[in-house]
Order: structure tokens, then C-alpha cells, then sequence
């Protein structure tokens, strides 16, 4: 890939972020002030005098920081590899790739990653907005026995196919950068670079074959445009909330659905105040006087 070719990507997926978010925006704007919140479930808060369903959570924020960190750090490497045209051999192109797979399996296993775009295409569905997402379940058989929910059933039945009728282009741009195959074999280490072929073989560990190849440009695209997505969606998402103020200057309170905690099952109304708090611009519970 080119450096050129690279900037061509990050523009296309910065559109599509943007273009998502503001059709979210118009769906239902309440939800969408909820998204750029992070509002979500707070598991520490349960059977306190505090309500689990927080807004601005620093433990949901926090739980991806250092995965994006580590991110942006790599983007910018590598950034610079293709900008100043700088050639890597064949151990160092090995080395680059393990780095990558474990990346783009790490971005298919973030939770936050994953209900963000759950709850996009939640809202785009005319849904209200999921405040709790579990990633566990009762057991068939035993429903006193909790399980993981498998991420690919969740990725396709919870994003995936809502997407599809939600936003087409979100939806082409996932389905293309989504391989449930890709993401298990490099989790559990189940395949092999060929510098032969300039391929990715994707191994079947206990039949011992070859499930799928890939050649290194077409996982280059396809990891590219999956850390772009990644990062872009996080920082729209982050900047729109900060940027609030100034981009609905004439919103001055925005009334939401949040679900009472003592109450199961029960919808209340609450009106919430965006409002500069020292750094950073929050929704608050009281207005400033």
C-alpha cells in the first residue's frame, strides 16, 4: 500500500463514520446524545443507593484506552514506513504481521467496540437505546450457570444483519472487513505466513488443512480499513461530544429515556444539561445557574 493509497482509506472510513453518526443524529436525537455519553450499565452499582445506568462511565471509557493508545501509536509507524517509502525484510514483514492479526483480533473482541456499533444500528433500526449489553447468558441447560455469549453469533445477529437495513454503507464497509474465520484462526494461533506465495494461510489445528489464504496486500486492505474504523468511530464519537456546545448551539437541555433501577421494567424521563465541566464538555443532571 501507498502512502496515498493509505489517506485514501482514512478518508473513506472518516466519511462513512460521519455520515453514520449523523443519520443516527436524525434517527433520534436524544439516542444520540446517549451514545456521545457512553451511557451504559454499571455493574459495580448494583444493590447500592446508586443507579447502575451511568452516562460519561470513566470504567467503560477507560476499559478500551490503552488497546487505542497502542493503536494510534502503531497507525503512526507504520504511517511513516509508507510515507518515507522505507522497504522491510522479510523477518521484520513477519514480525509486522503477527502485530496486525493480534490487533484486528483484539478490535473483534472489544466490548466497547462492539456495543458501540451495536447500539448504532439499534437506533438506526428505530430501537431504544441498549443501555445494558451483556456478553453472557444462562446455559441452556442450567440456567444458573452463566456463559459467554460467542462473539461471532453476537457480531452477526447483533450488528450484522441490523446494520444491513440500518445503514448500507456501514453495513458493506463491516461485512467486508468482518472474517469469522480470520479472527478465530489468530486468536488461537492457527496460521502460517507463506513468503513464498505471499500468503496468509488460515489452519484448521485439528484437521490439518488449509481453510482459507489470503494474499498480504488484500489483508493489508483489510486491516487497514479495520484500525481506521476502529480509531475513527472512537474519536467522532469523543470529539462530537466535546464539540457539542458549539455544534447545537441552541440546545440548552435534552430530555432522555433512562430506566429506573428501583423500579424494573419502568421508563423514566430525564432531562440532561450539556455543559462545559473544567476540560471537558459532559451532560449533566443539574444545570448550572
Amino acid at each position: 500500500m501507498t502512502y496515498e493509497a493509505f489517506k485514501d482509506v482514512e478518508t473513506e472510513v472518516k466519511d462513512i463514520v460521519s455520515n453514520v453518526l449523523e443519520t443516527v443524529k436524525t434517527k433520534s436525537f436524544p439516542d444520540y446524545c446517549l451514545l456521545l455519553a457512553h451511557a451504559g450499565y454499571q455493574y459495580e452499582n448494583e444493590n447500592i443507593s446508586l443507579s447502575p445506568y451511568v452516562i460519561h462511565s470513566r470504567l467503560e471509557i477507560n476499559q478500551d484506552y490503552t488497546r487505542q493508545k497502542f493503536l494510534v501509536f502503531y497507525l503512526n509507524q507504520y504511517a511513516t514506513l509508507l510515507k518515507e517509502n522505507i522497504c522491510i525484510d522479510n523477518e521484520y514483514k513477519e514480525y509486522d504481521l503477527n502485530i496486525q492479526m493480534m490487533i484486528y483480533s483484539q478490535i473483534w473482541e472489544s466490548h466497547l467496540f462492539l456495543k458501540t456499533l451495536k447500539r448504532i444500528a439499534d437506533i438506526l433500526n428505530g430501537k431504544p437505546y441498549e443501555w445494558k449489553i451483556p456478553f453472557e447468558k444462562p446455559k441452556r441447560n442450567d440456567s444458573s450457570k452463566i456463559v459467554p455469549v460467542p462473539k461471532a453469533t453476537f457480531i452477526q445477529e447483533q450488528i450484522l444483519t441490523p446494520m444491513s437495513t440500518g445503514h448500507q454503507k456501514m453495513s458493506n464497509l463491516l461485512k467486508t472487513l468482518y472474517n469469522r474465520q480470520l479472527r478465530n484462526d489468530f486468536a488461537h494461533a492457527s496460521y502460517f505466513i507463506d513468503f513464498n506465495t505471499g500468503e496468509i494461510l488460515s489452519q484448521d489445528s485439528e484437521r490439518y488443512k488449509t481453510n482459507q489464504s489470503l494474499y498480504f496486500f488484500d489483508w493489508e486492505n483489510i486491516f487497514i480499513h479495520t484500525v481506521m474504523l476502529s480509531y475513527h468511530l472512537s474519536r467522532a464519537i469523543h470529539d462530537r461530544m466535546q464539540n457539542f456546545l458549539t455544534d447545537n448551539p441552541d440546545i440548552e437541555e435534552v430530555v432522555v429515556q433512562w430506566p429506573s433501577y428501583k423500579e424494573p421494567g419502568k421508563i423514566h424521563n430525564l432531562t440532561l444539561y450539556p455543559q462545559q465541566c473544567a476540560k471537558e464538555v459532559e451532560f449533566c443532571f443539574r444545570k448550572k445557574q
